[in-house]
């Protein structure tokens, strides 16, 4: 595919001569989020920095697809003039550099001088017209609707005890427990307003191996939460019987961990609709990474849920994910190994928990946090999920972060989630 490639360098004086690149800094900001479209193009500013004047060189851009296919490579000049000073001291060069044509998806970026990488980063370009065809089987619904089915004849014998050292007078929190599919046993905290009064609601589903975190009072101040991990992790890791979570029970979809998981979301929304406190009306549900793909579940599987706001969702296309990271294929893979599964047949299995062929079934509204340099759930597995909402749904990108972009942007994360809850709250 011919890509073309626009270079504008804005040049001051300066002879033909070669300094070694450990003397040169790139630097290039960050526009539009590096998440282009048909009216945003690709562009780049390249601001480089030297402490030295009076010489030109090069640097050769790298341009492939986020699966490492080269689209493109092209050599920028860049020149120190001695007149070209840079405010904060040294010199500046700088150069625009425009692409086009590319095709929907997540790219990368990366800029050479010698043997060095200057810079190396992701972009996407019309990230909501990445299609990611779904591959569910014709008994996919069928398969779920059996599963809610005979969870719903699980008693759930809910049991709370009250933690008075993490009790706060405005609001009081407890250890529940819940008996979800299969007989398996949930815990989690629950923390309630000591108003008397009925209040909106909060899940929030916990990531891969995640410890389970107590609420404290700036967490959804005024409303119920409940923090809650599928079993076998956080708070229920000392009860765990699967082993490696994401490569139990491979041989049959029934047996497989992200069944009973999956599950277990319906279960914690059964819970919270069971207790006084919450109005019966506004539940809202959220995510980190696995605890994102468990939102997305929870809304697919249940629709009692207003809005949901999953970051870095993990578990969509596992065809392309497995192909883009080496975990978590790499626990999945070995897994089928020990039990002489073969990888066709571990995709076929995966098709009943890929949320790409769930999502679809979402009704509430949804707001996406991704990290758009993520190695963990790249983008463009974030996209195979999020591009099949036929709901109202918009997406914030965090463009420097990786898969810790919960963390690293918490405080906005939360108050723009909240923002995003409080439009759809029912009084």
């Amino acid at each position: 595919m011919q890509k073309w490639i626009y270079i504008i360098i804005l040049l001051t004086g300066y002879s033909i001569k070669s300094y070694p690149q450990e003397t040169i800094n790139l630097n290039i900001p960050v526009e539009q989020n590096w998440m282009f479209d048909n009216e945003h193009p690709v562009r780049f500013m390249l601001e480089l920095t030297s402490a030295q004047s009076g010489f030109s060189d090069r640097i050769r851009m790298d341009i492939a697809t986020d699966f490492g296919n080269a689209v493109s490579s092209t050599f920028i000049t860049y020149s120190f003039g001695t007149d070209s000073i840079a405010p904060g001291g040294g010199f500046r060069s700088r150069a625009s550099v425009t692409l086009t044509n590319l095709t929907p998806g997540f790219y990368q970026a990366c800029f050479i001088a010698g043997t060095d990488t200057l810079k190396h980063f992701f972009f996407g370009y019309e990230a909501e017209q990445i299609l990611s065809k779904p591959d569910g089987l014709p008994n996919l619904k069928r398969f779920w609707n059996k599963t809610i089915t005979e969870l719903k004849r699980v008693q759930p014998v809910y049991k709370m005890t009250r933690l008075p050292e993490s009790s706060k007078p405005e609001r009081d929190v407890y250890e529940v427990e819940m008996c979800s599919l299969e007989g398996e046993i949930l815990r989690g905290y629950w923390a309630v307003p000591t108003d008397g009064q009925s209040h909106p609601a909060v899940v929030v589903y916990q990531g891969y191996d995640a410890v389970t975190w107590i609420p404290g009072p700036d967490n959804y101040p005024g409303w119920c939460i409940l923090v809650i991990p599928p079993r076998g992790q956080g708070l229920n890791k000392p009860y765990n019987r699967f082993g490696e979570w994401i490569a139990f029970g491979l041989d049959s979809p029934k047996h497989y961990y992200y069944r009973g998981a999956f599950a277990d979301t319906v279960r914690s929304i059964d819970f919270i609709f069971a207790q006084p406190c919450f109005d019966g009306q506004n539940l809202f549900a959220t995510g980190i990474s696995q605890g994102g793909a468990l939102t997305l579940a929870a809304a697919s599987l249940d629709h009692r849920i207003s809005a949901a706001a999953p970051i870095v969702p993990f578990l969509s296309d596992y065809p392309d994910y497995f192909r883009l990271v080496h975990w978590p294929a790499s626990l999945v893979f070995e897994g089928a190994a020990r039990q002489n599964i073969d990888k066709d047949k571990i995709f076929s299995l995966l098709t009943y928990f890929d949320l790409k062929n769930l999502t679809g079934w979402i009704k509430c509204p949804v707001l996406m946090g991704f990290g758009l340099q993520d190695n963990i759930t790249p983008p463009h597995t974030n996209f195979a999920a999020y591009n099949h909402i036929r709901t109202p749904k918009r997406w914030i990108c965090y463009p420097t972060s990786g898969h810790f972009a919960a963390y690293e942007n918490m405080d906005s994360w939360i108050a723009e989630s909240t923002r995003f809850f409080n439009q759809y709250v029912v009084w």
